[in-house]
């Protein structure tokens, strides 16, 4: 269950064909769909069991650990380079813990249905990463500028 946004989202970038260059901007076009409502209230009521369970907490880091090589993998087709390459895995290093923490601060919201979707929360704290990596693309030139 802990697993539920990880599982669509990687489902739906998998399946997609957007022709976007970087796996974030993927993710910025994704929309929500209302099927996924139910599984998403779950996953927020037990987002909320994880703050005071430590087993819980421990297999939702642990979910996300794994799902960063399956990013890579999808970053790596889209950018033509091996998985393994440190432009691939830190894009998917830093992508990963933005999308887990939009995750967690829908959840842990009072209340839920004030405030921003789960889609509209995620897809906010991509542009947070920073600078111009936003966007995302690997293109082998840091797109990164000092401010």
């Amino acid at each position: 269950m802990l697993t539920t946004g990880l599982d669509l989202l990687t489902d739906r970038l998998r399946d997609s064909s957007d022709g976007h260059r970087s796996l974030a901007e993927a993710i910025l076009s994704l929309r929500q769909d209302d099927g996924a409502t139910p599984r998403l209230r779950a996953l927020g009521d037990l987002l909320r069991l994880c703050r005071d369970e430590p087993g819980l907490r421990a297999v939702w880091l642990e979910a996300h650990y794994d799902v960063e090589a399956a990013f890579a993998a999808m970053i790596a087709a889209r950018t033509g380079r091996p998985a393994g390459h440190l432009a691939v895995r830190v894009e998917a290093g830093v992508l990963n813990p933005a999308l887990r923490i939009g995750m967690e601060n829908w959840a842990l919201r009072p209340d839920r249905s004030a405030g921003p979707s789960f889609a509209e929360t995620v897809t906010r704290a991509l542009p947070m990463i920073g600078g111009e990596w936003r966007a995302g693309a690997v293109t082998g030139r840091p797109r990164c500028r000092a401010r």
